[in-house]
């Protein structure tokens, strides 16, 4: 399904960067997505990703966001599927870790690149 990208924001941004440790942190990545659509059904949706990079005891470094993503399904769509979430989620997330890379390289430190590229 090919859904149109209308807007993309960060919600929430927390983070925190020790760079005391002198050392290379592992770190691991967890992530969440929600969905809202308005009361009356308008093709628009509201994806909601949340993702939190971490080191295993948050003592060194964090970065959590949170980020919205609009999309609009096609007019002949009157309910949001599994298929809807699928393709409005792989612009969401291409969205999502475009501004982490951003964001991250803004930080002076290594780029995040959440892609694995």
């Amino acid at each position: 399904m090919k859904v149109e990208y209308i807007d993309f924001k960060t919600v929430s941004l927390t983070s925190k960067l020790d760079t005391s440790i002198g050392a290379e942190l592992q770190l691991t990545q967890t992530g969440k997505v929600s969905v809202k659509l308005p009361e009356e059904w308008s093709g628009f949706a509201f994806l909601y990703l949340n993702i939190k990079i971490h080191d295993p005891e948050e003592k060194y470094f964090v970065f959590d966001i949170t980020t919205e993503t609009v999309v609009k399904l096609p007019d002949d769509v009157k309910e949001f599927t599994e298929d809807a979430m699928n393709a409005g989620m792989e612009i969401a997330q291409e969205k999502t870790f475009e501004a982490i890379r951003g964001i991250s390289v803004a930080m002076g430190i290594n780029e995040l690149d959440l892609n694995g590229k």
